[in-house]
């Protein structure tokens, strides 16, 4: 087991690294931040590492050091005479991007960023080769302007008019709809926002699931929010093949009967509906689709099913047989509605929590 520590900001940051990496051939943007996000990334894991040691505790954080936190490490024999040397070079490369501000030639310290994190893989148990793999373009936009979270917001009409202004108070609005869920689930990762994704999708996840990205490779179920609907309602991530399949096993066997009933008597609102390209919806019928199970409808589910497998290795931009509440952008409503929006998408959450219980069993 590794002495150093890795937070969850942390390996997402190397994941991001690792996007960059393999997209390089299709970024613009500064030279420098792979490199700069390696130094930092390293900086980051023996800060967290030193601060688990009663020494680092009693000392102003403001004034460690990293270098400090690896000789620490030697001399308690925690890590090799060889590693320490190894960290030592690390420290410099550090110190000549983030304080120094000496020049080093390109080649030389895009050398020196590759060995730092290969040993931050190796550390936190990730499998360089097969995360690049993995890794997907939209992650290239997922690092996330966390510091507005604490800051509170009042949600307007006139955001999904700009969905830049929108995604800087989403943190908040994800967080209130949180404290007002009376269920098992909790926040995942907002979406990448870019100018030309067209959406913005603000997940929750069961509490079973284990990290804050779980929502890729499983179900969530949440809201997205377009410039002329929003939508609230169930998901399948890029990568949720297994769950999409189980999701319309149940539908197929009618073992979401129950569930459905009660969503339909709680709010005529409920619907189905298609999603393509992430966030736009098409195909809006009536959830007694599927309540039936008509010939035609099993058919229609057996066909979303062999699409799945098709697909399988292929990421997931489109989806079908949503159990979803769609509320579209109509001028004559939608001032009144976004007032109350927070708490009619945690009242649906909390309503759509028994699906997505069923859907995690697997």
């Amino acid at each position: 087991m590794s002495v150093f520590v890795f937070d969850n900001g942390t390996l997402d940051m190397i994941r991001y690294i690792l996007a960059m990496q393999r997209f390089k051939e299709y970024l613009v943007g500064p030279q420098g931040l792979n490199e700069y996000l390696c130094a930092l990334s390293f900086e980051r894991v023996l800060f967290q590492t030193g601060l688990k040691f009663p020494k680092f505790q009693k000392d102003n954080v403001r004034e460690m050091r990293i270098y400090d936190v690896v000789r620490f490490l030697q001399q308690k024999s925690l890590i090799s005479l060889t590693l320490a040397n190894e960290l030592i070079e690390y420290v410099a490369f550090h110190d000549s991007l983030m304080q120094t501000g000496a020049q080093i030639t390109p080649d030389k310290t895009n050398l020196k960023a590759q060995e730092v994190l290969l040993f931050l893989c190796d550390e936190a148990g990730i499998n360089r080769d097969k995360e690049l793999k993995k890794r997907t373009f939209e992650e290239i936009v997922t690092l996330r302007t966390e510091q507005s979270e604490n800051q509170r917001y009042e949600v307007v009409e006139s955001d999904f008019d700009n969905l830049n202004r929108l995604y800087e108070k989403c943190p908040f609005i994800q967080r209130e709809i949180e404290e007002r869920l009376t269920v098992p689930l909790k926040r995942a990762q907002i979406s990448g926002f870019a100018p030309n994704t067209g959406g913005i999708w603000l997940p929750f996840v069961t509490c079973e699931t284990p990290n804050t990205r779980g929502h890729i490779d499983k179900a969530s179920i949440g809201v997205s929010f377009t410039p002329i609907d929003i939508r609230i309602g169930l998901n399948f991530g890029s990568q949720a093949h297994k769950y999409r399949m189980k999701y319309y096993d149940l539908l197929l066997n009618g073992e979401l009967m129950n569930e459905l009933e009660s969503l339909n008597r709680k709010d005529t609102g409920y619907c189905l509906c298609d999603t393509f390209w992430n966030y736009h919806v098409r195909n809006i019928q009536s959830l007694q689709w599927s309540l039936t199970l008509y010939g035609s409808t099993k058919i229609a589910i057996e066909r979303a099913i062999e699409e799945t497998e098709q697909l399988e290795g292929n990421p997931l931009t489109a989806n079908r047989y949503l159990i979803s509440k769609v509320i579209n952008r109509r001028p004559e409503d939608f001032t009144y509605i976004v007032k109350g929006l927070i708490d009619e998408i945690s009242k649906d959450l909390n309503e759509l929590y028994p699906i997505i219980a069923l859907i995690d069993k697997i």
